[in-house]
């Protein structure tokens, strides 16, 4: 009896852990319609938060906070963030997310790769 259950909850997880593992395989990096391109962003300064309650995330999953960026954390209006491509789930309204690094308002580069919501951070793009 306790192999079989053995056997099962081993099964179990296995199955668990092959899902988590393809759970982002329908992302897309290509930038969508009617957005701007990471060069345009890039050249128009990257991106500040609309608001302190700008996400920032370790994966491209609304609730999957980075590290001492969750609870009473929050981000400060003068702080920057620069892309280096788009990750798109394209089964969630408004998820669009970037991918790329938070510079502070001292212009320090934070060394970590974040993620952030599109919608909650102003990228103004420059064309030339």
């Amino acid at each position: 009896m306790r192999t079989m259950l053995g056997r099962l909850a081993a099964a179990f997880l296995s199955l668990l852990t092959a899902g988590a593992a393809r759970a982002d395989d329908h992302f897309t990096t290509t930038t969508p319609q009617d957005h701007p391109t990471i060069a345009q962003i890039v050249k128009g300064g990257g991106c500040t938060p609309k608001d302190n309650t700008a996400r920032v995330l370790k994966s491209a999953h609304p609730l999957d906070y980075a590290p001492n960026w969750a609870g009473n954390n929050y981000l400060g209006l003068a702080w920057t963030f620069m892309p280096n491509r788009y990750v798109v789930d394209p089964d969630m309204k408004g998820g669009i997310y970037l991918q790329g690094h938070l510079i502070t308002p001292r212009s320090g580069e934070m060394p970590d790769d974040v993620f952030i919501v599109f919608a909650e951070w102003d990228c103004p793009i420059k064309v030339n």
